[in-house]
């Protein structure tokens, strides 16, 4: 058995010595605040779902850099007047402060539809948050990613799972990152080299049981130790010389 709590503090114990925070990590303040009690609106509803898909395929950096112009551009998540503006005025926008993505004109022609399937959930459930909290986390990001009735169009399963911690449920991410550093390479967790998503989110709670973090921190201390513009450590190519973890809690080379 790993011993996950002195993995997690060796890795939370290398970030300080390269002063990483995680600070800027606005998801884990929103999991705070609705532990402590906070309803999630519609219009936060939208701000998460469509910071979700301008995270697809991109390093967040760029996006958290030009967060104010995005909140601007999207009338500060008034479902009114987005839904009252073409989807071409929010893709060349967003194209032209260069925080696009290569699926940014489909997932822009969808936002209205997005946002009436978020109107008819929040029909049948009296509030988006009831729907949210309403099964366990890959419960309600399955329902999201892959279900005729809630899907949203062009939120995979990670995109769901982003989306949720953006209204403040405690949730994994399972991005490329954290799916390399849990595979039978790195930390070991999985027997395949890249865990897949769903495996790497059962990982992730196993951890959280063993460790006593929760699934979205161990997610974010692995996030911001492999991410090439954070702790710059476990990346695809691993700075082993920088990591206390080699040898005997990771199996690279």
């Amino acid at each position: 058995m790993k011993d996950s709590l002195t993995i997690l503090t060796k890795i939370e114990s290398m970030l300080q010595e390269r002063h990483i925070s995680f600070d800027n990590l606005t998801h884990l303040e929103w999991i705070q605040q609705r532990a402590e009690g906070k309803s999630f609106s519609m219009s936060e509803h939208i701000r998460g779902m469509i910071y979700s898909l301008l995270s697809n395929n991109r390093p967040w950096e760029q996006i958290e850099e030009n967060i104010e112009r995005i909140d601007k551009i999207f009338f500060y998540y008034d479902k009114d007047k987005i839904l009252n503006t073409s989807s071409d005025y929010f893709t060349e926008q967003i194209q032209l402060i260069k925080c696009g993505n290569r699926n940014i004109k489909k997932q822009m022609n969808a936002l209205h539809d997005n946002i009436h399937k978020l109107e008819r959930i929040e029909k049948e459930f009296g509030t988006l948050d009831n729907f949210v909290t309403s099964g366990t986390p890959i419960e309600i990001a399955d329902l999201l990613a892959n279900s005729l009735k809630y899907k949203l169009h062009t939120l995979g399963l990670a995109l769901a799972m982003e989306y949720l911690r953006n209204v403040g449920i405690d949730a994994t991410k399972p991005d490329t990152h954290i799916r390399r550093i849990l595979g039978k390479n790195r930390l070991g967790y999985s027997s395949s080299e890249i865990a897949g998503e769903i495996e790497a989110i059962e990982i992730i709670d196993t951890i959280s049981e063993e460790s006593g973090y929760l699934p979205s921190r161990i997610d974010a201390v692995f996030w911001l130790f492999c991410s090439d513009n954070n702790g710059m450590i476990c990346t695809e190519i691993p700075h082993c010389e920088l990591c206390s973890l080699k040898g005997k809690y990771c199996n690279w080379n």
